[in-house]
């Protein structure tokens, strides 16, 4: 497995996390942000590129991850989409829904938007666990 090729479709699954997060959050639970505005900032082109590029950003230290673990063990090289999608869920359930789900208990944010919140990590996640998982097949 080499560590640049994973580490670019790291990349590669965090920038397509770009477009399913613009689909998920974006599209369908936006409206819920709207129920809270005093908890939101205002958003633009700058707040888009930012979290853009941190999406890609995390997308390479989910890379990173998965080559130094050396992603889920076990199978054969054409069970890479089981062991990407292994990979996504688990760091969702390790790193990003504890966080979507404190900060739900902590911050007056509707439920639709942890829910969105919580949907858009997880596909992204998986996005980026396949592309990995491709990468070191």
């Amino acid at each position: 497995m080499s560590l640049a090729r994973v580490l670019v479709a790291g990349a590669v699954g965090g920038f397509a996390s770009v477009f399913s997060s613009w689909l998920v959050t974006g599209t369908v639970f936006h409206r819920y942000q709207r129920l809270t505005p005093e908890t939101w900032r205002p958003e633009g082109p700058t707040q888009y590129a930012l979290s853009s590029l941190l999406l890609v950003l995390a997308g390479v230290a989910v890379g990173l991850l998965f080559y130094l673990t050396g992603g889920p063990l076990g199978g054969d090289a054409h069970a890479w989409v089981a062991r990407g999608l292994l990979f996504g869920s688990v760091v969702w359930l390790a790193a990003a829904c504890p966080i979507h789900l404190m900060n739900a208990i902590y911050v007056r944010l509707h439920r639709g938007v942890t829910i969105g919140l919580l949907l858009d990590s997880l596909v992204g996640l998986l996005l980026i666990g396949v592309a990995c998982a491709w990468a070191a097949r």
